[in-house]
This record gives structure tokens, sequence and C-alpha cells, in this order.
């Protein structure tokens, strides 16, 4: 059986990115609980970490603290290999998404709203 797949942001949830950006550079340690989640995670799932830093210094901290790795620059669309974290800048197909600054969507009235943005600002006639 196909392992289900899910991805987690990387800054902000399991790096706790207290100085924003920054540099570039990976500085911060983990976000409270984000260790023994993410292996949890990789017991029931395969897991993506997706980030818009450079994968392989995402790969490299995260190695460094025992978790086995792989980096992917492909087209790749999918993962699912258990046991093994996929770190990628992609968005791959997965049953979750576990990301700090996700807006869970459920209708455009209600998604606007928590960026804010009044849903009547946008009545121009399209459906």
């Amino acid at each position: 059986m196909t392992a289900r797949t899910v991805a987690v942001d990387f800054d902000g949830v399991l790096h706790s990115y207290e100085r924003g950006w920054h540099d570039g550079t990976i500085y911060g340690d983990w976000v409270p609980g984000a260790a023994p989640a993410l292996r949890a995670l990789m017991e029931r799932y395969a897991v993506a970490i997706h980030t818009t830093r450079d994968a392989g210094q995402v790969a490299a901290w995260l190695a460094e603290r025992g978790f086995p790795v792989r980096t992917d620059d492909s087209e790749r669309t999918f993962w699912d290999e258990r046991g093994v974290l996929l770190i990628t800048n992609r968005k791959v197909a997965a049953v979750a998404y576990i990301d700090d600054r996700a807006v869970r969507f459920e209708t455009w009235p209600d998604a606007l709203r928590a960026v804010g943005v009044e849903p009547a600002q946008l009545t121009n006639g399209e459906n």
C-alpha cells in the first residue's frame, strides 16, 4: 500500500524562526514539541518538508538532529516514502498541510475575512 503524505512547513512549524528570514541562515532551534511530533508523523505517513529556504540547508539542519532526509529539486508531484523526510520547495500532493501561515478554506467569504478583505469588495459580476 502506498503511504499517504503529510506536508509540513519548516519555518515557524519546525524551526523557531524568532528572527524571521534574517539573513537566510537557519539560526533557531525546534519549535517546542516539533521533533517528537515529526517522528510521530513519520511513523504513520510519508512526510515532506516544504520551505522557501535552500533545501540543502534545511536537510542539513534536520540531519544534524538525527532525521533521515532526502532533498529533491525535480518536478516530483508525489512523495510516498515513509521514514525519510523529503525536503523540497515544491508543493507535493498531501492529505494535510501543516503550516503556521495557512488559512483553512471553507468558503471564499471566510477566507477573505481571514486575510482582512471584506467579501463585498470583490463584487465585479464574476461568478
